[in-house]
This record gives structure tokens, sequence and C-alpha cells, in this order.
């Protein structure tokens, strides 16, 4: 008799367990990354090297199961199959018997696309295997030789490792408390998001920070923050604008995990009055990010969630009481924020691949609206994501760049 072989399983981290419990597509918080190719892509050739790069990470071929107290990811046998790219994208739903993956790869004339759910894994942490996908392919396409993609490889228990328990030490956390918050006032789309991806040159931007003495993210948030003036009323000044700041933690704790692994901070900022200037806003946040980023208080967060996590009555909790708590949180969580900007950072691919990548882009999905940046060659990439049909906010933002003569292309897609 054939001896069936058992499948791998893989229990979910701390923010992989909050999202499996969010059963719409809204809250999955999914991320979508796109690389511009110099020529049309080859399906057969982009398809060959999804499946070697699979290989490497299993863990991102699973699908999401129910326990009695807990999801978990278990080991598919199903063959995923590339196709052409067709909206609606950030748009997959969980337990759907037709799509059992917790990703998408897609393709349309030379872009490459990959969607991926924060169940599975965070931002830089799944920009791994794209950039090893989109590297191997231009290899096969373009015939590349001498290139070892596997020069830095980590071993495989250190890229599956969860690096939240790893790290974790019973110390004491801590919960900020929070000041009323301002959320934006606009109809929402019904089952709609509007994702806005703007470029423009990095060095320009840069060149600006460094002007007023902060960094890149700073400048953004600040800049963001300075475009919520106008839109507030005489009686919402009082209230304060709270941006959400995921911080990757992979540098603090030498992790090279793909999981996730960042904790999610904020900013904030209270208009003393209509008078307040940008550079008022820019001063005030450099000194917050620079004391969120010390290593300590980082850990204190860390501490906080995971701690909640190992509570003997979360952990023995059902799982519909689980839904129930983790439902409301995720209510709560949004009603302490106006707005998220997120950093990916820098993306570097070998300089012979990179001749033949023209772009790289970054969207996500959002319960509101938000900002996701990152930074390919001289590009820098502000993907914007919105379920408002009135924008003001926005259009604050890109417009005070532009009259810096800043100029932002923009692209504009939808998805139901």
């Amino acid at each position: 008799m054939k001896k069936i072989k058992k499948k791998q399983w893989y229990k979910l981290d701390q923010v992989g367990n909050f999202y499996s419990f969010l059963g719409d597509i809204i809250s999955q918080n999914i991320f979508r990354y796109s690389a511009e190719i110099k020529d049309n892509i080859d399906l057969s050739l982009l398809q060959e090297s999804f499946d070697e790069t699979l290989k490497e990470y299993p863990l991102f071929n699973v699908t999401l199961r129910r326990g009695m107290f807990w999801y978990y990811l278990e080991e598919t046998t199903e063959k995923y199959r590339i196709y052409e790219d067709e909206p609606p994208f950030c748009n997959f739903k969980m337990f759907d018997q037709n799509h059992p993956f917790l990703f998408r790869i897609t393709y349309y004339k030379k872009r490459i696309n990959f969607e991926v759910s924060h169940i599975l894994s965070d931002g830089r942490g799944s920009l791994e295997f794209f950039k090893k996908l989109i590297s191997r392919y231009v290899i096969k396409y373009y015939k590349l030789e001498g290139i070892d993609l596997n020069s830095n490889d980590e071993p495989y228990f250190k890229k599956t490792e969860d690096s939240f328990l790893k790290n974790y030490k019973d110390s004491g956390g801590y919960i900020n408390n929070v000041d009323k918050v301002y959320h934006y006032k606009s109809p929402k789309y019904k089952n709609l998001t509007r994702y806005l991806e703007g470029h423009t040159k990095v060095d320009k931007i840069l060149d600006l920070a460094h002007k007023h003495n902060v960094t890149l993210t700073v400048l953004i948030i600040s800049v963001l923050i300075y475009s919520f003036k106008d839109v507030l009323s005489d009686r919402e000044l009082d209230k304060s604008i709270i941006i959400d700041v995921p911080v990757d933690l992979r540098h603090y704790y030498n992790s090279k995990s793909v999981r996730n692994f960042f904790t999610l901070t904020h900013v904030s900022y209270k208009f003393k009055s209509r008078e307040d200037t940008l550079e008022d806003i820019l001063k005030e946040i450099d000194v917050q990010l620079k004391d969120i980023l010390i290593k300590e208080n980082l850990e204190r967060r860390v501490n906080q969630l995971t701690k909640l996590e190992k509570n003997i009555f979360c952990r023995l909790a059902p799982l519909p009481i689980k839904t129930i708590i983790m439902k409301i949180a995720d209510i709560v969580a949004r009603s302490m924020s106006s707005s998220c900007v997120s950093n990916i950072g820098i993306i570097k691919l070998d300089p012979e691949i990179e001749k033949y990548v023209l772009h790289i882009n970054t969207l996500v999905s959002t319960p509101y609206f938000q900002i996701l940046l990152c930074t390919y060659k001289d590009d820098l990439c502000l993907g914007m994501s919105t379920v408002y049909k009135n924008n003001e906010v926005l259009k604050n933002f890109c417009r005070w760049f532009t009259d810096q003569g800043i100029e932002i292309t923009m692209n504009v897609s939808e998805g139901k």
C-alpha cells in the first residue's frame, strides 16, 4: 500500500492570527506588487519561474484551515496556475474552494503582479518572494549567466520562524492613551477601492526632506497631516490626526523570516490653530518617530501583543468567541486611526537584472485610505488606496508636492 505523505502545517504568527478572523476582504489587508519588464511576459517561463520559487518558499504553498481554537496554515496539493490580470485587484476570498491560496500571481503585457494576504506575510517578507520570482524570470527570459540567486540565501528554518515568539520577553507592555481622533468624512464606494499609483523622482523628495533635516518617511507623514488642515471644520480642530506607521522589526532583531514581523506604531498631531505650518508638524513628528524607533520602545509593543496572545483565556476560547473578539478589536483599531503611511523602503535587485526591470510598484487594500511607499532605482512609488468618493486630503497631499515643483505621474485603477 502506498504511504500517504503527511501534509506540512504551520501555526500562524500573531499578525496572521488577527487577520485570519476578519472574513471580509477589506479587513484582510492584501499587498499588491507589480514589476514592469522590458518585454511582454512569456507565460510559460513565468510559470516555470514561479514553480521553482515556490519550492524555495513552501510557507507560501498553503491554504487556511479552521481548528477548534485557532486557524492554521496547511500545505496544499493544488497547483497554482498563473493567468492574465483582471480586476478586481487585492480582492480574493479566504476559504474559497476556487482559490485556496493566500496569494495571486498574474501578468498583463509587460507586468508581473503578485498579491498576498497579510495572513501569510507582511510587506517586506512577501517582497523577498516577489524579488526572487522576477529575478528568476528575467534570468530565464534574457538567458543571463553567472548570477547566483542563492548566494545570500538563508536556511529554511530561518525564513519560516515565528520571530515574534522567538524574541518574546515576559515583560510589561503599555498602551498609549489617544485623544479624540479625527476621521475623514466622505461617502464611501460600495465594495470598491480606488488605487492611485504615483511616481516621482526620489532624489527631489530626498532633497526636500534633507532641507528640513528629516527623513523621507517623516516628510511624507507630515505633508499628509498638513493636508488635513483645510478639511477640518472649526469644531474638529481639537481632534488629533493619528497616522499609523508599521515598523519592520527584522533589522532590530536580525531576523530573516519571511513571515509577519513588524509592529504597528503611530504618530499624532493636533492643530493648535489654522496658522500651524508644515515646519511645526515636521518638528513634532520627527521627535515622535525617533522616540518610537528606539529598540526598547519597540520591544514593549511587541511584548504587549505577544503577551495577549499567550493569555490562557484567549488561547482556550473557542473559535466563534475569538472571531467576535477579533472583529471588535478590528473596529476599535480602526477608530483609533486617521490614516496609515507605510514605507517598504529601497528595493534592490542584482545590477544585471535591474537592466531589464523598469519599475516596481506597491499597493495595499485598505478600510479607509493610506499610502504605501517603495523606492526602486531613481523612482519613488506612492501607492495610494482609498475607499472614499471624495478625496480632498489626497488631492491636497499631491498638490503640495506639485507646488514645490515636484511632478507626480499618476496611474488610477479600481478594485471591486
